[in-house]
């Protein structure tokens, strides 16, 4: 019977261990819905770029939110950025309040053709005007990826070649294991660097938002009720 309650318990103390884990990963999770609206007192830093003619929102909204037509083409990033045909091309461009006023900035990726297919990602403040304001560059990125979060963060993936994972590795069979975070800084005028107070397996934002993709609020939701249910059975009468 001891034996029997000892291993109940592990179970169960197992079980919460996971859900703890699981819930915790979803903590970078969050849709793009009317409730992650948010209104905010505009920054009047002397750092924060001029906004005047920019696209205005009417609200800061969480999350990425749909670029001005005219600027959603890759083509229109072409001339501003500098392709060259063969060499490299805008490879995706997403829009976000991404600096603590409501307007809208772009993220924009540029893919290079050839071995490691570089990446090199830019921030772009006044889109719709006929200069926009270049607030962030990042290039280089192995095999690189990049994305905005559901918080208004910059997001990236690379390839690390020096780590032991990728370091005695074919070309082929690299894989994407340096993650980083970048959030607007009015003190610094830029995005900087930012942690993400994840937990194994997830311990940057990137891994989670992605897990939370794969998984989805209603899987999270499958696992609280069995656990539940596996509480009631291990009720000891």
């Amino acid at each position: 019977m001891k034996a029997l309650l000892y291993w109940k318990h592990r179970s169960a103390g197992a079980s919460l261990l996971f859900l703890f884990i699981f819930t915790f990963t979803l903590t970078a999770c969050g849709g793009n819905t009317e409730s992650n609206a948010r209104s905010l007192p505009q920054s009047h830093n002397s750092t924060t770029p001029n906004t005047s003619s920019a696209t205005s929102t009417a609200q800061i909204v969480l999350g990425r939110q749909p670029c001005p037509a005219v600027v959603s083409t890759p083509s229109h990033w072409d001339s501003i950025i500098g392709t060259q045909n063969g060499v490299s091309r805008i490879e995706g461009v997403n829009c976000a309040t991404l600096i603590g006023v409501p307007v809208l900035q772009a993220l924009v990726t540029v893919r290079y053709e050839g071995t490691g297919s570089y990446l090199d990602v830019y921030v772009f403040n006044n889109i719709t005007g006929a200069n926009p304001v270049q607030l962030f560059k990042l290039q280089g990125l192995n095999k690189g990826g990049a994305r905005i979060s559901k918080y208004n963060t910059i997001l990236t993936a690379e390839v690390d070649l020096a780590s032991g994972v990728n370091s005695n590795q074919p070309g082929t069979g690299v894989i994407q294991d340096l993650f980083r975070e970048f959030k607007w800084s009015d003190g610094a005028g830029t995005f900087v660097q930012v942690t993400f107070p994840g937990i194994f397996p997830d311990l940057t934002r990137y891994q989670a938002e992605a897990d939370c993709q794969r998984a989805g609020r209603q899987y999270a939701q499958m696992v609280y009720q069995r656990s539940n249910d596996d509480r009631k059975r291990w009720r000891v009468p």
